[in-house]
């Protein structure tokens, strides 16, 4: 082979992602623990929330089904209360500059918001599309996922928490 046969190979190599960076998670299973700082600057930890069900929905402001999703998940949260579940927006892959002009745009949702700049807890997460939510469980494991969001996901979502809630 020459050697500009080699280097298109390693230059393709290097700009294709390597799938196995990605950690697909599976019910049951634990989900990494950091998500990212809040609007104060705090580190947001699952280990905070726990005995607590948390939602973690990856978002970006120009999915508009993120934009309609975001609003429902807020409504769930006060409707059962921070007492029992959170709510954590994690913005993906957008500017600091982007990230900060929509957060301003959704200041009225009582969200906890992070940002992911470069993906890389999207990535520990496996997130491919967005919206991707995940649910923990109050034991701390995961117990539901999706990727996208229409009209049937807020049933799904309310009969998994309920059924979460009566265990």
């Amino acid at each position: 082979m020459n050697s500009r046969k080699c280097l298109l190979i390693l230059l393709l190599t290097l700009a294709v992602p390597n799938a196995s960076a990605l950690s697909k998670l599976a019910i049951g299973d634990i989900p990494p623990n950091y998500l990212g700082e809040d609007s104060e600057g705090l580190d947001v930890n699952l280990t905070d929330h726990k005995g607590k069900i948390v939602i973690i929905s990856f978002w970006a402001s120009w999915c508009a089904p993120c934009l309609k999703e975001l609003p429902m998940l807020e409504d769930i949260q006060a409707r059962l209360g921070k007492e029992k579940i959170n709510v954590i927006a994690v913005n993906f892959k957008e500017s600091r500059k982007q990230y900060r002009h929509i957060k301003r745009k959704l200041s009225a949702l009582a969200l906890t918001l992070t940002h992911d700049k470069r993906g890389l807890l999207g990535s520990k997460f496996g997130v491919e599309g967005i919206p991707h939510l995940f649910i923990v469980g109050r034991k701390g494991t995961l117990i539901y996922q999706s990727v996208g969001y229409g009209d049937s996901s807020r049933k799904k979502i309310v009969t998994i928490l309920n059924q979460e809630l009566s265990s």
